[in-house]
Order: structure tokens, then C-alpha cells, then sequence
């Protein structure tokens, strides 16, 4: 059986979600490229050993946060709106944690702030807040 179609908004939403997940995941890729180079350097300090640890766990468990988030939505599960609100406060932390190790870039991050404020901004539509809490829940088996 076919699923319905999501509403455009809602589909929206749940496209720029998977879209942070594989840029988180490319960013991973590009941080664990980057870390031979910076051990050259010598080692780090405790607190950047902790920036360093806090960033990538964040990297790690972001993008799945973001891809279950994503799932729900497409189901329309309710669970899915608090999961895409979850998963956006983890963006925010992973955006916190490269800024404070210092890798905090540009262009990158201002895309993540972008994507993450407009995910957010659709969250609390009017039609958005509906689909996930006031509809006509129908089981499918």
C-alpha cells in the first residue's frame, strides 16, 4: 500500500532535515581527514582534547538524530515533530561545539544556521503543528 503524499511544507521539512544529516556526515568525513594534519601540530590541551572529543561525538550522533527525525516525519508520526525539534537543539550544539574548537566555518555553518532556522520556523506553522497533533489518525497495518 502507498503511502499519502506529505504536505509540501511538511515534505519540506523533512528534506532539509536528511539534507543536514549527509552534510553532518560529509562534515565527519572532512573532520577525520583533518586529524592527522592537526596531530602533527603536537597534542592538544585538555580542554581542546574535550572540544575535540565534545565535536565529534556530537558529528556522530547528530546526523542520526536528524535521520530517525526524518523518518518519523515521513510517516507523520507525532513523535517526529519533537524528534525534528530534538534534532535541530543538536545542530545547535554541534555548531556550538565547532566554534568552540575552532573550527567554526563560514560558509558551512551559516548553510546549518540557514537549513536549522528554517526547519524550526516550519515546526511552528500553523498547517505543519496541525498535520502532526490536530489530524484524523488513521491505522495502517
Amino acid at each position: 500500500m502507498k503511502r499519502p503524499p506529505l504536505p509540501p511544507i511538511v515534505d519540506q521539512t523533512r528534506v532539509f532535515l536528511l539534507t543536514q544529516t549527509w552534510l553532518l556526515l560529509v562534515g565527519l568525513l572532512v573532520l577525520l581527514l583533518l586529524l592527522p594534519l592537526m596531530s602533527t601540530r603536537g597534542p592538544l590541551d585538555d580542554e581542546s582534547g574535550t572540544d575535540l572529543a565534545v565535536l565529534l561525538g556530537s558529528l556522530i550522533v547528530t546526523p542520526a538524530v536528524l535521520a530517525v527525525a526524518a523518518k518519523a516525519v515521513r510517516h507523520g508520526w507525532t513523535a517526529g515533530w519533537f524528534l525534528a525539534l530534538l534534532a535541530e537543539l543538536a545542530v545547535g550544539v554541534v555548531l556550538y561545539a565547532a566554534f568552540d574548537f575552532g573550527l567554526f566555518l563560514g560558509l558551512p555553518a551559516l548553510l546549518f544556521v540557514g537549513l536549522g532556522a528554517w526547519v524550526l520556523a516550519n515546526l511552528f506553522r500553523a498547517d505543519v503543528r496541525r498535520f502532526f497533533f490536530a489530524r484524523t489518525r488513521v491505522v495502517s497495518h
